[in-house]
């Protein structure tokens, strides 16, 4: 149950803050942190262009990482709209 709870604090961010409290206390904080965050982690994640079904999923097993790497991890790009006043390229047989 140990090994559950460190794999669990690791997860959630707690190794970094030296939070240490029983086993089952721990599995206890990182489910509820981990339950927290995964709402905010997908709607972060549908707001960028991000599958937020993959980032629900992350954000469950991951917890405040899953987080920080969706907030760091920049949105994909679009390409850019033709603009209006260039014409198509390249011409059709039509454009002589």
């Amino acid at each position: 149950m140990t090994t559950i709870a460190n794999i669990l604090g690791i997860a959630s961010g707690f190794a970094l803050m030296r939070y240490h409290e029983p086993p089952a206390n721990m599995i206890a904080t990182s489910i509820i942190i981990n339950l927290a965050l995964t709402p905010l982690t997908a709607i972060v994640a549908a707001r960028r262009g991000r599958s937020a079904l993959r980032w629900t999923i992350a954000g469950l097993a991951l917890g405040a990482w899953a987080l920080a790497a969706v907030m760091i991890i920049p949105a994909p790009s679009s390409p850019a709209p033709p603009r209006p006043d260039t014409p198509d390229f390249p011409p059709t047989s039509h454009a002589a």
